[in-house]
C-alpha cells in the first residue's frame, strides 16, 4: 500500500494520523471534565462523592507521602447523629458516614477505619465543615485537616464549586 509513496507523503500520512488521534484524545479528556457535575441532592452527592473518594485520597496519600492506599469504601450511611437536639434539623449540616478500608503500600494487612464528615451546602457548592474518624476501638479523632479532609475538599471542589466547571 505505501509501495507507491514517497518518504516525504508517508512521513506527512504519519504527522496528519498521530495529529488526528491526538485531536480525538484531546476531546475525549474535555467531554470527561465537562461531564463533571455536582449531583443536586444530598444522598446522591455522597454516593458520588464514596465512589470518587478513593482515587482522591490515594493522590493525596502520594502527594503527603504517606505510605497508605486505599482498598474500598463503603457505601455512604446517611442516618444523622443528633448534633443539636433544640435546633432546627434543615439548619444542620449533612452528615455522611464512609469506611474506609486501607493498608500499608506494598502490605497486605488491611485495616478499617470510620469516617464521620460534616458537610455543608453554601453559594459556591457544597463544603466540608468538619471530619472525624475512629480507627478500631480507639476514640474518635478531629481529621479535618488531615487527609481525609483535603481529599474531600478537593472532590467538591472539583464537582461543585461552580468556579471550577467548564
Amino acid at each position: 500500500m505505501f509501495r507507491s509513496q514517497s518518504p516525504f507523503q508517508l512521513a506527512i500520512a504519519v504527522l496528519v494520523g498521530g495529529y488526528i488521534m491526538v485531536s480525538q484524545q484531546h476531546s475525549y479528556a474535555e467531554s470527561y471534565i465537562n461531564q463533571r457535575t455536582c449531583p443536586a441532592d444530598f444522598p446522591s452527592l455522597s454516593k458520588a462523592l464514596a465512589k470518587g473518594l478513593p482515587d482522591y485520597l490515594n493522590r493525596v496519600y502520594q502527594r503527603l507521602r504517606i505510605k497508605r492506599e486505599v482498598m474500598a469504601i463503603s457505601d455512604p450511611e446517611l442516618e444523622p447523629l443528633p448534633l443539636a437536639p433544640d435546633q432546627d434539623r434543615d439548619r444542620l449540616p449533612n452528615q455522611v458516614f464512609l469506611s474506609v478500608l486501607e493498608r500499608e503500600t506494598g502490605k497486605v494487612k488491611t485495616s478499617q477505619r470510620a469516617y464521620w464528615l460534616l458537610i455543608v451546602p453554601t453559594s459556591k457548592g457544597w463544603r466540608l465543615a468538619m471530619a472525624f474518624m475512629r480507627d478500631g476501638q480507639a476514640p474518635v479523632v478531629d481529621v479535618s485537616d488531615a487527609a481525609i479532609a483535603t481529599a474531600t475538599s478537593t472532590w467538591l471542589r472539583d464537582y461543585c464549586d461552580p468556579r471550577y466547571q467548564f
